[in-house]
């Protein structure tokens, strides 16, 4: 009875083994079997094919396919799984016969005898290297996505059911945050107004199903300080190019496109009343010259309202003058000029009217006087331009004050600010379009004209206006050094 006891133990042995044989040989991984001190016990035809020995050279070393560096830290946790500890696996770097190496994904278990004492460990290994490899270009090509979309100089935000996920420096100063982490974790809605929530979340919800680059949108865009811009946008869907799904919606500022455009179109419009108004001056100038040498003689006879005729004539005639300058300006010759001095003609000048309209010029003046270089006639044009008007605003009376800064030795600043009914914000950047006029009878040709003398003397002319407090006009001309 032992006897056959015996016989069927050791049968189940060899059955036992050859399924463990069989196992191990079958299967895909590399199979290595060591002791508690690391010595190879057996391995499997995956690892001789893996690590490049055979069998009979590996059996009775210790740990041959560690690194001699790593021999210690996996006896050690060696050590820690017999004492029970979990081990969930690892990745890590393996040797081949000849010393190169490749990235492992390791697997321990212990092997326990009858009573539960562990007396070996199988280690399962599987080759890893081509997935490494993946890896590493993957996270290269992120890296490189991310430099790139960093240094782009057009504004990019990455973003995911509407959270920003990313933002570049040209997107983050765009928005109006001080750093990317002003504007990542916000919503991307919140920098548009609600109107527009519904073509965009169209346009986010086409990209994403038919994988298309959408078309440049203009819209409104509202900055973290609620200054709004005027932008484009198109958007992209990248499936994984920051380890999840996302859309990339480029935004461009129009503000200096919009700026060109319209210069172009007021070029346009100006070219246009130019090549008129020649062709108008030059058919009223002759008459023009006719009617006044008539009426000069009829002056010589005492004949009553020549003065008046004439007075109005040369009204016409200062209007045509206006004409011309839009059709060609003169070339002029700069001299150097006291702006103080061009000033206080021009309220002389303008005294008379001012009493008529019960308004009072008064002339502050800031800094040094320096001179300027200009044609005195045509400063002192665009002064008398903007005082006329000032006077006219205020129906009622009040003051009309002329200031005179120098705010550096390249700069001199004139301001004309009258206490008038102001100018509401959405008509300012109308001001200076030919033919438009906040006066019921004004053709808008004298602020243009201002304009263009101010342009053609490399200075800026600026509106600011309160509704209700008045108005300002600033002049910033140029210095002599």
């Amino acid at each position: 009875m032992d006897l056959q006891l015996t016989r069927d133990e050791t049968i189940s042995l060899l059955r036992t083994k050859q399924l463990m044989d069989s196992f191990m040989n079958l299967t895909s991984d590399s199979i290595v079997v060591v002791n508690l001190d690391g010595t190879v016990l057996d391995v499997n035809r995956k690892f001789e094919e893996l690590h490049g020995w055979a069998k009979e050279e590996v059996i009775g070393k210790v740990l041959p396919m560690t690194p001699e560096d790593q021999k210690e830290e996996v006896l050690r946790l060696y050590k820690r799984i017999a004492e029970g500890e979990p081990y969930a696996g690892v990745e890590t770097i393996k040797l081949r016969n000849g010393g190169s190496t490749f990235y492992a994904s390791v697997t321990i278990s212990p092997i326990k005898d009858e009573r539960g004492n562990v007396v070996a460990f199988v280690g399962v290994e599987r080759d890893i290297t081509d997935r490494k490899r993946a890896e590493s270009r993957l996270m290269e090509r992120e890296r490189q996505f991310r430099r790139v979309l960093k240094l782009s100089p057009e504004a990019i935000v990455l973003h995911r059911d509407g959270i920003i996920h990313f933002v570049n420096d040209a997107g983050y100063k765009l928005l109006g945050g001080s750093c990317s982490e002003d504007i990542m974790g916000r919503s991307l809605m919140e920098f548009f107004d609600t109107s527009d929530f519904p073509v965009l979340q169209d346009r986010f919800n086409h990209i994403v199903q038919s994988d298309e680059c959408s078309e440049f949108l203009e819209i409104k865009l509202k900055r973290i300080d609620d200054t709004v811009l005027d932008v484009e946008v198109s958007s992209i869907y990248v499936h994984k190019q920051m380890g999840f799904p996302l859309i990339q919606t480029v935004i461009r500022d129009m503000t200096d496109r919009k700026k060109e455009e319209e210069w172009v179109r007021r070029s346009e419009k100006l070219s246009i009343i130019g090549q008129l108004a020649a062709g108008v001056a030059h058919e009223i100038r002759n008459p023009l010259t006719s009617l006044k040498g008539f009426i000069q003689l009829l002056r010589a006879k005492d004949t009553p309202y020549t003065e008046i005729m004439l007075e109005e004539l040369d009204r016409i005639n200062s209007i045509v003058n206006e004409f011309m300058t839009i059709a060609k300006p003169h070339a002029v010759t700069y001299s150097a000029c006291n702006l103080q001095s061009l000033l206080d003609s021009v309220i002389k000048f303008m005294q008379p009217q001012a009493m008529l309209y019960n308004v009072d010029i008064q002339l502050e003046t800031k800094g040094v006087a320096r001179l300027i270089p200009c044609e005195p006639n045509q400063i002192k044009q665009v002064v008398i331009n903007l005082v006329k008007n000032a006077i006219e605003a205020m129906l009622s009376g009040g003051i009309v004050t002329i200031s005179l800064e120098v705010v550096s030795d390249e700069r001199a600043v004139i301001r004309v600010a009258d206490q008038g009914a102001g100018i509401p914000e959405d008509k300012l950047p109308q001001l200076g379009e030919p033919f438009y006029s906040t006066k019921s009878t004004g053709t808008g040709l004298g602020l243009m004209v201002c304009q263009r003398i101010v342009e053609a003397h490399k200075g800026n002319i600026s509106i600011a206006s309160t509704v209700g407090q008045g108005t300002t006009v600033t002049i910033e001309l140029p210095c002599y050094r």
